[in-house]
């Protein structure tokens, strides 16, 4: 079950990133209200537990 939810962090978290790294478009705007650091701080809050908790029940 911790590898499963492992995935879906590290899935979640990726692509946060790539939204990111595309721009902020009509739909995704709302996440740029701020800047650009609260976007990749909440996607490096979801990936390194995801990373973590795959590693760890690998």
């Amino acid at each position: 079950m911790k590898k499963i939810l492992g995935i879906i962090l590290i899935i979640i978290g990726f692509c946060l990133v790539v939204v990111i790294k595309i721009g902020p478009s009509r739909e995704t705007s709302w996440l740029f209200k701020y800047g650009e650091l609260i976007p990749i701080l909440l996607g490096a809050a979801i990936l390194i537990p995801g990373l973590v908790l795959y590693n760890k029940n690998r």
